[in-house]
C-alpha cells in the first residue's frame, strides 16, 4: 500500500506540473527516497538535435561540479541506449560507462524512455559499489521511470507544439504584412504625389502666399497620413505583447480594409462595408483583433481565386434579453466554400482547404490563432458555409459593463 501511494503521489505531481521546469525536482526527489540514494541528478533532452541538460539535482554538496550538459555520444548516454538502467558494479571502474558514472558519482542510472526515445536520464548516488537492488526494487524505480518518461513526453511535445505555433504565427504574420505592403504602398501613392508636386512647385510659386500656405497645410496633413500609416504597419509587425485598450471596431475595419483594398482591386474583388452608427468601445487587444480580421479577410481574398466577387464586412450591436450585450463582426465572401466535412475541422491546427492554385497557401494555424485570440477575449469564432456559394465568418466580441459608444460615419 505504501508503494501504491508513492506511485499515486508521484503521478498527482507530475499531472499537476506546469511545465517541464517543474519535473526536475519531483523526479530526483522522490527517486532519491526510494532507493534510498541520497544523490540525484537529472538531464533531460529539450529538442531531437540539442544534448541532455541538466534540470535538477538532490542532495549534492557541489552541484556545480556535475556536467551542465551530456552530449549524444557520452558514455551514459550510449550505455543506456538499449537498457532500462545501469549500475556501476555492473560495469568495469575503467570502461567508458564505469568512469562517466564514477565522474556523476552515480552508483545506478537510469533511462527516462517513451516510444522507444531516451528523454532524459537521471543518476543517483554517492558512488557505493556494495549497493545492491533487489528485482522488487528495480521494477518499482523502473515504474516511477516509466511515469516521469510519460509526463515529460506530455510536456515536451507540448513545447514543441508551442514553438511550432510560434513559428506559424509569425508566417501568418509575414504572409499579412506582404499583403498590408501592396496595401500601404497604394495608400501612400496620392499623399506622396501631392508632396512631390508641392516641392516642384514651391521655387516658382514661393511669392504666392495662397499657394504657400494652401499646399504647406496639405502637404504637412499627407506626411502625418504616411507616419499613421508606417506606424501601423511596424507595430502590426513587431507587436507580441497583449495591451488591452479602449477599441472602435469600426476605426479597426476600416485600418484593415485599408490595407487589402489593393490585393483586392487587382484581382477584381470588391469589399463592401456595412458598419453599424453607433457601437460601444470594447476592451480589445488591437492588434491580436486586427491579426484576426486580417486573416479572415486574407481567406476571403483566396477563397475567390478568379476575382470577380464581393467582400462585405458587417458590424452591428446585439443586446437580446437575457443575453449580455456583444458586438458581431462578419467578413462574407463569395467563394467557393467549404465542405460540410471540412467545417468541423476547419479550427484544427495545420488543417487547410487550401490548394496550389489559392492565392497563397495557408500555413494552417491562421484560423486557430484566430479562434484562441478571439476565445481569449471572451468571445466566439463561428463559420457558416456552402459549397458553390461562399462562406461567412463571424465573430462575437463582449461589451464591457460600461462604456461609451462610437459613430461610425462609414459605409
Amino acid at each position: 500500500m505504501d508503494i501504491i501511494r508513492l506511485l499515486g503521489d508521484f503521478a498527482e505531481t507530475l499531472g499537476s506540473a506546469r511545465d517541464v521546469s517543474c519535473l526536475g525536482n519531483p523526479i530526483v526527489t522522490t527517486l532519491s527516497q526510494h532507493t534510498r540514494l541520497p544523490e540525484a541528478a537529472l538531464w533531460i533532452r529539450a529538442s531531437a538535435d540539442g544534448p541532455y541538460r541538466l534540470i535538477a539535482s538532490h542532495g549534492h554538496n557541489a552541484p556545480s561540479s556535475l556536467p551542465s550538459t551530456l552530449t549524444v555520444d557520452h558514455p551514459l548516454v550510449i550505455g543506456l541506449s538499449a537498457k532500462p538502467y545501469v549500475v556501476h558494479g555492473g560495469h568495469d571502474p575503467a570502461s567508458s560507462v564505469g568512469f562517466a558514472m564514477t565522474a556523476v558519482r552515480a552508483t545506478l542510472c537510469l533511462a527516462l524512455r517513451n516510444k522507444g526515445r531516451l528523454l532524459g536520464l537521471c543518476s543517483l548516488g554517492p558512488l557505493n559499489t556494495d549497493s545492491h537492488f533487489d528485482q522488487a526494487s528495480i521494477t518499482i524505480v523502473e515504474t516511477i521511470a516509466c511515469i516521469a518518461a510519460n509526463s515529460l513526453d506530455h510536456h515536451l511535445t507540448q513545447d514543441d507544439f508551442r514553438r511550432s505555433s510560434t513559428l506559424m504565427r509569425r508566417t501568418d504574420r509575414l504572409r499579412s504584412l506582404e499583403i498590408m505592403a501592396g496595401g500601404f504602398a497604394h495608400e501612400i501613392r496620392n499623399p506622396l504625389t501631392s508632396i512631390k508636386t508641392f516641392v516642384q512647385l514651391a521655387p516658382q510659386r514661393q511669392q504666392d502666399p495662397v499657394f504657400i500656405k494652401e499646399f504647406s497645410k496639405l502637404a504637412i496633413e499627407d506626411i502625418h497620413r504616411i507616419e499613421r500609416l508606417l506606424h501601423e504597419i511596424l507595430d502590426y509587425a513587431s507587436y507580441m505583447t497583449p495591451r488591452p485598450t479602449e477599441v472602435d471596431v469600426n476605426d479597426l475595419v476600416a485600418s484593415c480594409i485599408g490595407f487589402i483594398s489593393s490585393s483586392a482591386a487587382h484581382r477584381g474583388i470588391q469589399v463592401q462595408t456595412h458598419l453599424s452608427p453607433q457601437l460601444p468601445l470594447l476592451l480589445l487587444d488591437r492588434q491580436q483583433i486586427k491579426q484576426v480580421l486580417l486573416n479572415l479577410l486574407l481567406n476571403a481574398l483566396d477563397a475567390m481565386p478568379n476575382g470577380n466577387g464581393i467582400i462585405r464586412v458587417h458590424t452591428r450591436l446585439l443586446s437580446e434579453g437575457g443575453h449580455p450585450p456583444r458586438v458581431q463582426l462578419d467578413v462574407e465572401d463569395e467563394g467557393c466554400g467549404i465542405a460540410p466535412d471540412h467545417l468541423e475541422h476547419i479550427f484544427d491546427p495545420f488543417f487547410s482547404t487550401k490548394h496550389s492554385n489559392s492565392a497563397s497557401e495557408g500555413a494552417g494555424l491562421g484560423l486557430t490563432t484566430a479562434h484562441q485570440i478571439v476565445r481569449e477575449h471572451g468571445g466566439t469564432l463561428t463559420v457558416e458555409s456552402r459549397v458553390g456559394a461562399g462562406s461567412t465568418f463571424s465573430v462575437h466580441l463582449p461589451v464591457p459593463e460600461t462604456g461609451p459608444t462610437v459613430s461610425a460615419a462609414r459605409e
